[in-house]
């Protein structure tokens, strides 16, 4: 067995395996029957016949279940589409994935699950016996709903949980839990356990969790707390697990978490070496209601324009752009008026960072008969990603957000977008924080949200509250990139307060002496051209730690508006100009004069000919003078 550990996210394709033996491809049929097949909660796509595809769906269903019935708060809905290709041999799985048949030797899966920002996708054999081939599968799936309900979980309490439910076995009307598989069994039992705050301490870049000799026994020992925490008779009555998840969100520190719920972790430590030893581990039953209800599922056969759409989306989510352009191509070659066929040509361009290519498509496929909301996301993310050059372009991407969130409330990125779009605008602020409040609640998971509410927070003045924010973000901060988007945060909201200081103390000066305010302590006013940054008088710059804090006073002669990407703005000085490099307007300090709260700051549509103060970092063999962090209107 093959996996890839990580914890699944938005962006990207998480890649599982079911390793199996290879067999001699054969020709794929010419002509395919295809269907599609519709449950409350999943679409399954699939050339196995309309009661393969009904199977498929019955189990997916029944899986869910289990989650419904274990943990009722939990939010099972994962925003956008889980799409399951349920195909009727090991030839139809190569259509799909021919990346592992291209190497020879490499293992061939009976089934992966891939995460992408709008759509899920599980792509399985059908023909394959055993009690459980989806394992892996159902093991990421797993991960898609711990992560919408808790933020950055333990590593091995979210691959202990994951294991635990992935090792399940679907009856005609119960779902077996917390099956322990021979290796698991196998794996604890000959092989010596990881201390338990060793294990309590493991991150993603723990040895334990990378390196193959450690890994199995870490995986093993996970399941095995999990296992003990959910199904102990003990363990359950008092209530463990539900006790270290309260006090892991109150203190963000696993062993004093552990230590809080658990008692002595040395006892603790001795009861699981008992526990782990067991050979004879117990396993639960859900009983499920929802298998086999004609009622509850609709069937079609799919246009073979339609199919081959949706191959294409498969083929770009797989990282195959060669495949997904023909497959595209294709299905618009069938039908010229399918949608779908336009935001598959527009999202494989997308992906690769083509956004003029990708926006025209994208756009036709708004305008076309059955567009989904995805299509409108992408034709507002595109703009996005080309910069705002006008007004136009703004209510062009916010028409496309909110049409986004018509038709998919549940969708998280299309109300973080509009939220980002919208903290730069006057009046619009209170708007921001709710939708950027809405986007954390429908994914928890995801951190980059939570750093966004804290900078949209930052944006409307609310210092106190985005350091509060800050602080727990970077107390639960795990990767390398969210720790340092985490300290990029503080450091942002440390320098809004100095420049804050800086303004309240220079208003005060003003009403004493009831004159023209002198300049903000700085460095002199640059007039030097734009490949030179201004010189450095040291006792006259604003010094945090080892940077230096500069200003420069003007006009705005050019400014890009981009709410989630980096931007520059041109300043004229006495007939000089400097450019400045900005990382997103949600993440940039815009004040009116002496007021600490940007709601009264002018929109980035209306600063071009407007007299600023800059605040920035000087750079060094740049094609820009400085790292922009303030912007201040008088």
């Amino acid at each position: 067995m093959l996996r890839n550990p990580g914890v699944p996210r938005r962006h990207g394709v998480i890649w599982v395996l079911l390793s199996v033996l290879a067999g001699t491809a054969l020709p794929l049929a010419a002509k395919d029957t295809w269907v599609e097949v519709r449950s409350p909660h999943f679409t399954v796509i699939s050339n196995a016949g309309e009661k393969e595809a009904r199977r498929t769906a019955d189990q997916f269903e029944q899986f869910r279940e289990v989650f419904r019935v274990s943990f009722p708060s939990l939010r099972l809905d994962l925003g956008h589409p889980l799409i399951i290709f349920a195909v009727k041999n090991e030839d139809s799985l190569k259509m799909l994935l021919p990346g592992y048949w291209e190497t020879k030797g490499h293992a061939h899966p009976a089934g992966i699950y891939g995460a992408g920002e709008e759509r899920d996708f599980v792509a399985l054999r059908t023909n394959i016996e055993g009690d459980n081939p989806y394992e892996v599968v159902y093991h990421e799936y797993a991960h898609a709903i711990l992560n919408l309900n808790f933020r950055e979980l333990p590593v091995w309490l979210s691959e202990g949980m994951a294991e635990y439910f992935g090792n399940s076995r679907i009856r005609d009307d119960e779902v077996n839990i917390g099956i322990p598989s021979r290796y698991l069994v196998e794996t604890l039992q000959r092989t010596r356990l990881i201390p338990i705050d060793e294990l309590l301490r493991a991150d993603h870049q723990s040895p334990y969790y990378n390196e193959q000799s450690r890994v199995s026994i870490f995986y093993a020992e996970s399941w095995a707390i999990v296992h003990y925490l959910l199904l102990d008779r003990n363990a359950r009555q008092e209530q463990l697990l539900q006790n270290f998840l309260k006090a892991w969100e109150v203190t963000g520190d696993q062993v004093e978490a552990a230590q809080k719920a658990f008692g002595d972790l040395k006892k603790f430590s001795q009861t699981m070496e008992v526990y782990a030893r067991n050979s004879n581990f117990m396993m639960g039953t859900v009983k499920t209601s929802v298998r086999g209800d004609p009622k509850s599922l609709t069937s079609r056969e799919m246009p073979s324009a339609e199919v081959r759409a949706s191959h294409a989306i498969f083929y770009v989510h797989t990282r195959r752009p060669a495949e997904a352009a023909l497959a595209a191509k294709e299905a618009l070659e069938q039908d010229p008026q399918l949608s779908l066929g336009y935001e598959a040509q527009g999202l494989n361009a997308y992906v690769q960072e083509q956004y003029e290519e990708a926006s025209p498509s994208f756009s036709r496929a708004t305008e076309l008969q059955g567009a989904t909301f995805s299509a409108y996301y992408f034709a507002a993310a595109c703009k996005l990603r080309e910069g705002i050059a006008s007004e136009s372009d703004s209510q062009f991407i916010l028409a496309n957000l909110r049409k986004t969130i018509e038709l998919n409330p549940m969708f998280a990125p299309a109300y973080a977008n509009l939220a980002s779009l919208l903290s730069t605008q006057p009046g619009n602020t209170d708007k921001a924080l709710q939708l950027v409040r809405k986007a954390v609640e429908l994914d928890p998971g995801n951190l980059q949200y939570s750093i966004m509410f804290a900078h949209v927070l930052l944006n409307t003045g609310k210092i106190n509250e985005a350091k509060a924010m800050a602080v727990r973000i970077r107390q639960v901060s795990w990767l390398p990139k969210d720790k340092a988007n985490a300290e990029e945060l503080m450091q942002s909201i440390e320098e809004f307060e100095e420049q804050s200081r800086q303004w309240a103390e220079r208003n005060r000066l003003r009403k004493e002496e009831h004159a023209k305010p002198a300049a903000l302590p700085g460095p002199s006013v640059a007039t030097a051209p734009a490949s030179n940054a201004p010189s450095e008088d040291t006792s006259q710059v604003q010094s945090k730690g080892k940077r230096m804090l500069y200003m420069a006073e003007g006009v705005i002669a050019d400014a890009e508006c981009n709410p989630s990407a980096s931007g520059r703005v041109t300043l004229t000085i006495d007939h000089s100009s400097m450019k400045f490099l900005y990382p997103s307007l949600s993440r940039l300090a815009v004040v009116e004069g002496l007021s600490e709260d940007s709601g009264n700051a002018p929109k980035c549509s209306e600063w071009k000919g407007r007299r600023v103060r800059l605040f920035f970092y000087k750079t060094k063999d740049k094609p820009y003078a400085g790292d922009l962090r303030t912007i201040q209107f008088f």
